[in-house]
């Protein structure tokens, strides 16, 4: 790891950060909302299980894998503002025309689509999760005409705009469950979900011309970067398709327990993906696009460098989210939901699925960084061959450990998979590209280890000694948190602020 590769990703990564901090507290206002007007109930779990179904379809072929394979592809052409337009173009003709076809395909079979993903729903809930499904089958498409926009313009190293749009995606929605919510009920967050897809969109359009990124109309799908594009996605999307499709059985599975276990399950994963997206995000998502140019560079120390630097900033980030996710968690899902429908039954319910999804949060986001680390390398199969084998293990896992633990059992399974994944990546980029890290990177991961465990006393102690108050002790824990990790790391911090003066 070397200072300049650290200063890198947290300059470039900060922008994410900043906005996520203002867009996921917009999204707990968001499940507030909706936990406010409809609880924990058969019409939540019906929203919730439609809503994902198309949300794993664009993530699943479209999201996800269209980064995977757009970035390392389109990183060849930044030099040609004119072709890179042009193959803008080819690839959003191309999302537009494929996702068209299968959001027919949805509509058509939207009944026996409900009865598959929702088995252990009665007749009443899957015929309101269908009609709520069909409202938001056009996500598809939008998400995806979004997802190649985000790809061109982090391939320029622009973030902030994809990110801007989740602000404006969250706004749409708590306007349409506020004003409609009590006239036509659960459907005011299907429309908020279609509409304020609509306007992420819309939102991108600004950014892209102050890019130089323009639509030209139609070029030939013979293009050279379509076929190098053809030999990267399959691979991509299944490796990119692990996650959401491991979430998705996750819930199927849980569909089987009691009403309100899937909201549960939605509600703690809400809160989980906070640390992840405040820091996991930024630095797969900033190295994803440096090493996708680097490739084309042949600068393999370069390269090493930067993933050294992201293992450690992971690292020092998600240990102390996990250490404050365990330990305050039922405070948080307290603060964030428990009002109007939203019982202690629920908050209790909610942070035994919490603890389950927290345990993993490092190992959650180092998977996936490494999965976007092997396809910057442009080798998709590697992780789309772990991808699968996980895919297997998550759903034995969920079904064996929810029978015994419920919910927790299902989030738990989660967590053994994800350090599954990245365990067996991490010993294959050692092994295929030789990859090690530095001695001083080896010594940063000591020193995070170290600093949790400070971390981890320090917190417990306080919770235990100030128990009867819970506000004090959260916030001093808080405090705890930055000066026991700045103290073990003041070299790094010194070095970054003197390079931003």
């Amino acid at each position: 790891m070397t200072r300049s590769s650290a200063n890198y990703l947290i300059r470039k990564g900060s922008i994410i950060t900043l906005i996520t901090l203002i867009s996921r507290p917009l999204g707990y206002i968001r499940e507030a909302v909706q936990a406010y007007l409809f609880g924990a109930t058969i019409l939540v779990d019906a929203f919730v299980v439609s809503f994902n179904f198309p949300e794993m379809i664009q993530n699943l072929f479209f999201t996800g894998a269209t980064s995977a394979f757009l970035i390392p592809v389109c990183s060849r052409y930044l030099a040609d503002r004119e072709e890179f337009s042009r193959i803008y173009s080819l690839f959003i003709n191309l999302s537009v025309l494929v996702t068209g076809i299968v959001s027919l395909f949805f509509l058509i079979f939207s009944t026996p689509v409900m009865a598959l993903i929702a088995p252990g729903f009665s007749v009443g809930g899957r015929l309101i999760a269908r009609n709520l499904f069909i409202i938001m089958i056009p996500v598809i498409s939008l998400h995806a005409i979004l997802s190649i926009m985000k790809a061109f313009l982090n391939a320029k190293e622009q973030f902030a705009a994809p990110e801007i749009s989740g602000i404006v995606w969250n706004i749409v929605f708590i306007l349409f469950a506020v004003f409609l919510g009590r006239k036509i009920g659960i459907y005011s967050l299907a429309l908020g979900v279609s509409v304020g897809a609509v306007v992420q969109i819309l939102v991108q359009i600004p950014y892209l011309r102050k890019n130089g990124i323009h639509y030209t109309g139609f070029p030939s799908f013979r293009h050279p970067s379509v076929v190098e594009a053809r030999r990267l996605f399959t691979g991509a999307l299944i490796a990119t398709s692990i996650v959401p499709i491991n979430s998705f059985v996750g819930r199927i599975i849980g569909s089987y327990l009691p009403a309100g276990e899937v909201s549960s399950l939605a509600y703690a994963f809400r809160i989980f993906i906070l640390p992840f997206s405040l820091f996991g995000v930024p630095a797969y998502t900033v190295l994803f696009s440096k090493i996708s140019a680097l490739y084309h560079e042949d600068d393999t120390r370069a390269m090493f460098s930067h993933i050294d630097s992201a293992i450690v900033l992971l690292c020092i980030t998600l240990i102390p989210s996990t250490i404050f996710l365990c330990l305050w968690g039922d405070v948080f899902v307290k603060i964030l939901y428990e009002r109007g429908a939203f019982t202690a039954t629920e908050t209790h319910m909610t942070f035994r699925a919490l603890i389950g999804y927290s345990t993993g949060l490092l190992f959650y986001a180092l998977s996936i960084c490494f999965v976007r680390i092997f396809n910057a390398f442009h080798d998709v199969r590697t992780p789309a061959m772990i991808g699968l084998t996980s895919i297997a293990l998550n759903g034995v896992l969920a079904f064996l450990l929810m029978k015994n633990f419920g919910n927790l059992g299902i989030s738990l399974a989660t967590s053994i998979v994800s350090l599954y994944n990245f365990s067996l990546l991490c010993f294959l980029l050692c092994r295929k590209r030789g990859y090690r890290p530095s001695p001083e990177t080896r010594l940063a991961l000591g020193k995070s280890v170290l600093a949790a465990l400070v971390l981890l006393l320090a917190v417990y102690a306080v919770r235990r000694v100030l128990s009867p108050s819970q506000y004090l002790p959260l916030a001093l824990s808080v405090i705890l948190a930055p000066c026991v990790y700045g103290f073990f790391f003041k070299d790094v911090l010194v070095s970054f602020l003197r390079r931003r003066a």
